[in-house]
């Protein structure tokens, strides 16, 4: 069976660590060109270097784009100068994200803005910027990672659950729209994974967020990339790495019982 990948042009955001590197890395293993987009110069050159060495004369097939995903202007220029050099690529995975847990009677307003720059528009700027050549060829694949933060609410979530939710509904609406145009859409919906954002993202925990979500096991970033490159190959619309599946199951099914179970966590985490 022909690889889908082997011979292709991806774009990954968010690719100088964490899901996006686990993807730009196993995609540029089976033969795909791929440009990797994150704001921190460092970290992108440093994981070009990983996977250059993963991939042995893989050197022409990584591109380093620096810009933040939030900002229209850098992601225009960085997706257009990738565009001339390698050609309009056939993947989009939106990779970028962030999340800053805490309670939501603590938020300023300006982190539940930040979180809706970064986890949403930070989704849906690059895709705008793709979508009219995907449409005019007739072809592309976008692939959206959200969470399971983006179809279950969760204490300590309230910045990034809802940017996460729109992330869901943006990725529903536009795989309706863009099916009469040929343009695939996916999109992924993982539980916590081993990444640095993951660790980060530890710090400012709630104490009953870390023990009502430290009972689930944590998915290393090379599984998820597996999955979501599964996914795509097999054109599923949701994408739910591990334990995600069967959340989404039971929350669609029985949202009562996973309300209740929630709640009792709370309660025994809480000591009342």
């Amino acid at each position: 069976m022909t690889d889908p990948f082997q011979g292709r042009i991806a774009l990954v955001t968010g690719g100088s660590s964490g899901i996006g590197r686990a993807i730009a890395m196993q995609l540029v293993a089976r033969g795909c060109t791929v440009g990797i987009l994150a704001r921190d110069s460092e970290r992108l050159n440093a994981a070009k270097a990983d996977i250059e060495a993963a991939s042995p004369g893989a050197a022409a097939a990584v591109s380093v784009l620096r810009a933040d995903v939030s900002d229209e202007g850098a992601v225009a220029g960085a997706m257009a100068r990738f565009e001339a050099t390698c050609g309009l690529p056939d993947f989009l995975f939106n990779c970028a994200g962030r999340a800053e847990p805490g309670y939501i009677q603590d938020y300023s307003l300006d982190a539940y803005e930040a979180a809706m720059r970064v986890d949403y528009l930070g989704t849906v700027i690059p895709t705008q910027y793709l979508l009219p050549d995907f449409i005019a060829r007739g072809s592309g694949h976008i692939i959206n990672v959200s969470s399971v933060a983006g179809f279950l609410g969760l204490i300590g979530y309230g910045t990034y659950a809802p940017a996460k939710f729109a992330v869901v509904g943006f990725s529903e609406v536009l795989r309706h729209e863009m099916k009469p145009h040929g343009v695939r859409v996916s999109v992924v919906c993982p539980p916590d994974v081993d990444t640095p954002g993951f660790a980060q993202e530890n710090r400012t925990k709630p104490a009953e967020c870390t023990a009502i979500s430290g009972r689930a096991r944590v998915m290393r970033p090379e599984d998820v990339a597996r999955a979501v490159l599964d996914g795509v190959r097999k054109n599923r619309f949701y994408i739910l790495p591990g334990r995600a599946g069967l959340l989404f199951r039971l929350k669609g099914m029985v949202p009562g019982l996973v309300r209740a179970v929630l709640d009792r966590e709370l309660r025994r985490v809480r000591g009342r």
